[in-house]
Parts: C-alpha cells; structure tokens; sequence
C-alpha cells in the first residue's frame, strides 16, 4: 500500500508523511518517503527517491513514470503539496493525467487539515516573517520567537489559500481520509494504527507512545530556550534522545525519510504573547470566516495544546 499525504502545508503534513514512514521501517516495512512528488524525484537502486533540484523542471510525465518505475515491493509515502501544483503551470491535460495516475497508484489518499484555521493562518505568518518552515533543532525555534508581529494581507491570503485548498482536494480527490493536525499530534498512536494496523509501534520500540515523546519534545525544546514548562524525568529523557537518533539515522544514515522529523512549534497561547497584532489578525479572521459557513469561528481562540480557550 501506498500513502499520498496531500497538503496546503502548514498543517502537519511533513510530521505525518515521517511518522507514518518510521512506523512502517519500525515494523520491519520496506518503505521509502520520497517528500513531495512534484518538485524533485529520481530512481536509485530501484525505488523512488527525493532528489534535490533548483526548479520544477521534471515534467508530469517524466514523475509518473518515475513512480511507475519503482520497485513494488517497497511502499511509497509521498506529499503532494496544492501550492507546488499550483507554482508549476502545467497544462490541463497534463495535470488531470496526473492527478488520475496518483489517485490509483496510492490506494492511501491522506487530506491533511486544521481544526483551528485561524491558528493555521497565523502560523503561516510567523513563517513568513521567521523564514523557517519547520523546527528541528534550537537555532530554528530562536528565529521563530524573534517574530514579534506578523503581516495581517498574508494572514489573510492564507485564509484564501486553505479555502482554495479544500476545493482543490473536492474536485481532484474524490476518495480522501482526513486527519486533523491536532488530532495527529495529540492522538498519535491511534491514528497510526488505524492508518497501518500495527498496535502500540513507538512504545514499543521507544518506551514510550508517538503523543508522549511529541510532548516531551517540545518540552525539552522549551527547556533549551530557559521556558521550560515540566521536568522530564529520566525515563521521558531517555525515550526523547533515543526518538531523536532514530530520526537522524532514518534522515542521514539510512536515507529513508527527508531531513528528519520536525517538533512542535509554539501553542496558540505562545503566539499572543508574541504577536503584537495577534488580536487585529483574529478579528479579520472572523471577518473572513463569516463567508464561509463551514469553517468553525469557535476554535479561532481554543488551544488544543494545553486543552484551554485563551480568551476565557
């Protein structure tokens, strides 16, 4: 079985796409996570792997007959990102050809969400202004705290982009599961075993369960940074250090993933306290949102981190 993990970004999807690819490898899964589809692919010792290029100069056609080539026998965990889509300017036909073949080639079609849009939005425009799309280490969660306001016509366009992204998925991908961010980040394990069928995979390697070790990643990111919320026990400790080599053996020695898995950013409640016109972006939020029955204006304020609403 193959996974398309399909995305605007910003909602979790490279966290996903390498949780479920370290799952797979750690039940003994021949697997390989080729990043995103459209901008970089190339065949080495039989299978399909991300391949680092400048621009989308490899054709529709040119990556459907990549994947076609690759060996069977090795599942293929794959993102296919609307905004890159959208950057290449393929024709028509072309596009319709290809978003056919990957809607039969990867049986496991993987919609990625955000319950809170509103934080979404927000946390694209942190990134605009940081410069770093996702955390792995220090220096990156430095840059990111150093944003002190954001750019309120990008938080709307954001907005824009994720109600776009759902009529992009409506029109081309008919047969989508969808996993909310939050969900994956706090519920973990359960949605790796309903996605894969194997119980219980990071605890039982790990010594502790996928959401515990998220958690306490970031607790430990936080400790780095002197605001630090808990004291990881020894055993919390232990279990952290060894998800993190792991990670870095799959990214850089084994190659089966692409850079490694990234942590947990800043809670909703962090981003008030940094953003100076945080309060300016959720009232245009609401503005927005209030075309758009299906979006729910109710959590713009809800921090599904530390289970509290921040306006309470």
């Amino acid at each position: 079985m193959n996974f398309l993990i399909l995305t605007p970004d910003g909602v979790g999807s490279t966290m996903l796409q390498r949780h479920i690819t370290m799952a797979l490898a750690l039940e003994n899964v021949t697997v390989m996570n080729t990043h995103e589809l459209t901008n970089g692919l190339e065949i080495k010792n039989d299978v399909a792997v991300h391949k680092d290029i400048s621009s989308y100069e490899q054709t529709l056609r040119t990556i459907i007959d990549i994947i076609k080539s690759s060996d069977k026998n090795t599942t293929l965990v794959s993102r296919l990102a609307k905004y890159h889509m959208d950057a290449r300017n393929d024709s028509k036909k072309d596009s319709e050809d290809f978003y056919e073949f990957v809607n039969s080639h990867y049986s496991k079609k993987i919609m990625c969400v955000r319950e809170n849009i509103f934080e979404y939005a927000m946390s694209w425009s942190i990134r605009q202004k940081s410069g770093v799309l996702n955390v792995y280490k220090k220096e990156d969660r430095q840059k990111v705290l150093n944003v002190t306001d954001v750019d309120e016509d990008f938080f709307v366009k954001k907005c824009q982009h994720y109600v776009d992204y759902h009529s992009w998925i409506t029109t081309h991908f008919p047969d989508v599961q969808t996993i909310s961010y939050e969900n994956m980040v706090k519920d973990s394990d359960r949605i790796l075993a309903d996605l894969l069928g194997y119980e219980n995979t990071y605890e039982k390697y790990f010594g502790m369960c996928l959401s515990s070790l998220v958690l306490n990643e970031y607790e430990w990111l936080r400790s780095l940074g002197k605001k630090q919320t808990k004291d990881l026990t020894q055993l919390e400790k232990k279990a952290v250090a060894k998800y993190r080599v792991k990670g870095y053996t799959f990214s850089k020695i084994d190659k089966t993933i692409v850079e490694g898995v990234p942590i947990k950013n800043t809670t909703l409640a962090d981003k008030k306290l940094q953003i100076k016109n945080f309060d300016n972006c959720l009232n245009k939020f609401y503005k927005f949102a209030k075309n758009h029955n299906w979006i729910d204006q109710s959590k713009a304020t809800y921090d599904f981190w530390n289970n509290t609403d921040i306006h309470a």
